[in-house]
């Protein structure tokens, strides 16, 4: 039987005639995608919308559950069939030749042990094609085996958002296998948040997250290499909410909450 091509797209309060418009994009390349919705309430045009495609499942979870359970539920509505899940957001956007190009290679480099190839998330002038090997990478515009998710399980419900990702990446090079981006492909990401010195201005609340998951992965030794790393970038995100944020002592109460919660073990979503 010829491998298929499934898709998972995790979406929050989207904008629905922008989002159909990258279903119908994708549909005409995947055997199957499924939409996982992780806002609340019913979105009565989008799940009328989604009828009219075909191939296409819609799945409101009626609030916000997290990326990694949304994606777990993705995962699981996809049928025995597929071979490679690629995972995209609300805001990500390749074109077919990228995504053709990410699933021929696939088909190639599975036989040397990469679980994992995703599309460069950088513009680039490289015309050259090639793939280099990384640690970790975004889970939107990556391709993941689907026997590496029957091997490993699937991604780590309990950190809710920030790190989920690059959790599942460690988990994946501790077992041996290896994860490359694409150079020469583009993942188009369209990101509504102020970007300052490289950095992307988020909202206060994921401080909590992000220091709460780092401290909670450090802790379990779940980081592979990548421990230094890590402290880095907590260093950094602590003098970049310091310097260039606005609301600096809401940030600093979000940073001691998640630091202190994950020495304490905390898990899920934040409460308080």
């Amino acid at each position: 039987m010829q491998n298929r091509n499934g898709a998972v797209c995790v979406v929050y309060k989207p904008n629905v005639s922008q989002l159909i418009k990258t279903i119908k994009h994708y549909d005409s390349f995947f055997d199957e995608l499924v939409i996982v919705d992780n806002s609340g309430g019913n979105n009565i045009e989008l799940t009328e919308q989604v009828k009219l495609i075909r191939n296409v499942t819609y799945i409101p979870l009626h609030a916000n559950k997290g990326i990694g359970k949304a994606q777990n539920i993705g995962l699981a509505a996809l049928s025995d069939q597929i071979a490679t899940v690629c995972f995209f957001d609300q805001d990500s956007w390749a074109s077919e030749k990228d995504l053709q190009t990410l699933f021929t290679l696939f088909s190639v480099k599975a036989k040397e042990n990469y679980g994992m190839l995703a599309l460069s998330v950088h513009q680039s002038s490289e015309k050259e094609v090639k793939v280099d090997d990384v640690d970790e990478v975004i889970s939107s515009g990556s391709a993941v085996l689907k026997s590496v998710f029957d091997k490993l399980g699937g991604f780590d419900e309990n950190l809710f958002i920030d790190f989920v990702d690059y959790e599942f990446c460690w988990r994946m090079r501790s077992s041996g296998y290896r994860i490359g981006v694409i150079e020469g492909t583009h993942l188009h990401h369209q990101i509504d948040s102020e970007t300052i010195h490289n950095h992307t201005r988020s909202a206060p609340f994921r401080n909590y997250y992000v220091f709460r998951n780092a401290i909670l992965l450090l802790k379990q030794n779940r980081v592979f290499t990548r421990k230094g790393y890590i402290l880095g970038l907590m260093a950094k995100r602590v003098a970049f909410e310091l310097l260039f944020n606005n609301n600096r002592m809401k940030r600093v109460r979000f940073i001691v909450k998640g630091i202190n919660d994950g020495l304490k073990g905390k898990n899920g979503e934040m409460l308080g």
